[in-house]
């Protein structure tokens, strides 16, 4: 598969078209356009203000890496909840289909767009790849999604208590 070809098929992910899910699923040849994707998630990223020369450059090394890491978490939890899944398969997939993320070149609406839509995609993924339910596709998806936000918001609030004290607060309560 081609970058062209990868790029059309990203299309038909973000349409939700089932059989393009499959068709990347079953490519392998699907790998390096994934990256290659993903690191242009990267640059659209630094198209949206603020610039900065760096990022040119760790922006899509970033794409990349939270792409592995994203599909890692999924395939964990695919096995967790007791499915079959193969991390290379689904890293295809995900890849591909993280062609929406290159919405990020508008600023603030772009990223809102490729985070919910990317979710539902995931969920298509899963359910394609795994053959969950759309339930279990969803809980798959959402679950790691959700327990990073409450441990964000739980060590922000460690953090902002101790930060507090640290600063001499202590005393007004």
């Amino acid at each position: 598969m081609n970058f062209t070809d990868a790029i059309k098929k990203g299309f038909e992910l973000v349409k939700l078209n089932r059989e393009a899910y499959r068709e990347i699923a079953g490519n392998p040849e699907a790998f390096t356009p994934a990256i290659l994707i993903a690191a242009v998630a990267g640059l659209a990223n630094w198209l949206s203000p603020p610039f900065n020369l760096l990022g040119f450059i760790l922006y899509p090394i970033f794409e990349v890496i939270a792409l592995a890491f994203v599909t890692a978490v999924i395939h964990f939890v695919v096995i967790l909840l007791g499915g079959r899944s193969d991390y290379m398969t689904l890293f295809r997939v995900l890849g591909i289909a993280w062609i929406i993320r290159w919405a990020q070149v508008i600023p603030a609406l772009g990223w809102v767009v490729g985070m919910v839509w990317g979710l539902v995609m995931s969920v298509v993924a899963v359910e394609e790849l795994v053959g969950f339910d759309r339930m279990k596709s969803i809980v798959t998806v959402i679950l790691p999604f959700a327990a990073v936000i409450v441990l964000g918001l739980i060590f922000s609030v460690i953090f902002g208590v101790a930060m507090l004290g640290f600063m001499g607060f202590s005393g007004m309560w």
